[in-house]
């Protein structure tokens, strides 16, 4: 792509938002949309609103993946081109708040509302940090969840980690069959996954493909 195209392809990017890219599937966002991002990001640091944006976008899909991890790295180079977004910020907030990081939340949501000309929602967002501070909340993705971990290595790439993990496991677990499935999704072992799709249909006869399913084998 040259420079015209590639911002085309970015502003395309940001009005799908990030369910139009789960609807794509990870073989696009993969072959297509990172290193489109990357080598714009590269040669095109002057489209700062639009790479911020694009960055942010990419972090909300993660989010959605359950890789919170792989989402903070997208939001710093979201606020790396746009240190002000207001978005960014409040999203990195929350993120942070997820994994037990009150503080570091903290600190994002004063940035946003220092940024912002009405900040009624995030201060809502501030006082439900600060009781997070004040009552000890465990964090919603915790050190040794397993879940957690291999929706991180997914998010990566590394199916081949997920599968030989889970595998080795022998779980009846339906969650960590899921992200069996996905796996072999990624690496596109389509008799594999049915088998693994017929194992959880015999644990749960009543278990539909969920998105994350459908975004791995696109």
């Amino acid at each position: 792509m040259n420079k015209k195209q590639q911002i085309s392809f970015l502003e395309q990017f940001c009005a799908e938002g990030a369910e139009g890219t789960l609807q794509k599937g990870y073989n696009w966002f993969q072959d297509t949309l990172s290193p489109t991002l990357k080598l714009a990001s590269e040669k095109q640091p002057d489209q700062q609103e639009l790479l911020g944006e694009a960055w942010l976008i990419a972090g909300e899909v993660h989010e959605l993946l359950n890789a919170p991890k792989q989402a903070i790295t997208c939001y710093q180079l979201a606020l790396f081109f746009n240190p002000t977004s207001i978005d960014t910020h409040r999203w990195k907030a929350l993120v942070h708040e997820q994994l037990g990081d009150y503080l570091e939340a903290t600190k994002h949501i004063e940035l946003a509302l220092k940024y912002a000309k009405e900040g009624e929602a995030l201060m809502v967002d501030r006082q439900r940090i600060q009781d997070c501070i004040v009552y000890d909340k465990a964090p919603d993705f915790e050190e040794g969840n397993l879940l957690w971990a291999y929706n991180e290595l997914l998010a990566e790439g590394k199916f081949g980690k997920v599968i030989k993990g889970i595998k080795k496991l022998k779980t009846k677990d339906v969650d960590l069959l899921h992200c069996l499935y996905q796996a072999y999704g990624g690496k596109k072992e389509i008799e594999k996954g049915e088998k693994t799709w017929q194992k959880i249909l015999k644990i749960e006869p009543d278990a539909v493909l969920e998105e994350l399913d459908l975004f791995y084998w696109g």
